[in-house]
């Protein structure tokens, strides 16, 4: 097992035992790209309205901003390994809507010896000789998924859930409210957010937010003023959005436009 933050990835291998696993792992969505080797356990992962029970060898593709998190059975050792890295590490060719819009890939055993090789990489070189392996092998990965057959996925069978989805996907820079979202679906709001809490173990309005922030970040990482993506995204003023993006992201829209 190991952990190896440096420069823009995270990496790492993970063994959860019995008694630490959470039934329930991070319901969240983050800026960056996440890859999930599945070694074992007995794991439900759900990718958006997606969910599948994992296998040995499974790769689970996050692309950013998209909402995901694991049902975990706490009688079973979780092991895992998890890569984190921005979007800036897929190679040009390769469009980042498409590699991401199913989650789940059919993995070639050459794929798995390649991560398994993380480990080796970490232990035996220098962090700058272990970045530039790990980077590289990430990049390889990448190509390669790109090629594979997606796997199966079993949708959660919720259509309305899916629906509401893909319709804050089309309106996500619109001043999205409970009750715009179901008087344009034609349900009443609560049996919306009864719905989507069962189906995501969120709520509608949290979800929206932070849809909004994720593609905030992305906008103001190419050059965009804080305030006028604030603005761009219909947040009600700039204090709100200053807020609940530094509560997302743990940092300030400024800093992100220094960097």
């Amino acid at each position: 097992m190991f952990s190896f933050v440096y420069k823009d990835i995270d990496i790492a291998h993970k063994l959860d035992r019995a008694s630490s696993p959470k039934d329930e792992y991070g319901k969240h969505m983050h800026i960056f790209f996440e890859l999930v080797y599945f070694v074992s356990g007995s794991v439900n992962y759900h990718v958006e309205a997606n969910e599948k029970i994992l296998k040995s060898d499974d790769i689970v593709l996050i692309g950013p901003g998209v909402y995901h998190f694991a049902e975990v059975n706490r009688n079973d050792l979780y092991e895992r390994y998890v890569l984190k890295f921005p979007a800036e590490f897929l190679p040009p060719h390769i469009h980042i809507q498409s590699l991401a819009e199913n989650p789940f890939f059919i993995v070639d055993p050459y794929l798995g010896r390649l991560i398994r090789a993380l480990d080796a990489y970490v232990d035996d070189f220098s962090e700058d000789d272990a970045y530039v392996l790990i980077k590289s092998h990430i990049q390889m990965l990448l190509v390669f998924l790109s090629h594979l057959r997606k796997d199966g996925i079993n949708q959660t069978g919720d259509k309305i859930t899916r629906d509401l989805i893909e319709y804050i996907d089309r309106h996500i820079k619109e001043p999205l409210t409970l009750e715009s979202i179901a008087s344009d679906l034609h349900f009443s709001s609560s049996y919306l957010v009864s719905r989507f809490k069962k189906e995501m173990k969120t709520s509608i309005m949290k979800y929206v937010r932070s849809k909004k922030i994720v593609l905030a970040h992305s906008l103001i990482a190419s050059g965009g003023k804080p305030h006028e993506v604030a603005e761009a995204l219909s947040f009600e003023d700039y204090s709100t959005f200053y807020r609940c993006y530094t509560k997302l992201l743990g940092q300030s829209p400024t800093g992100v436009r220094k960097e």
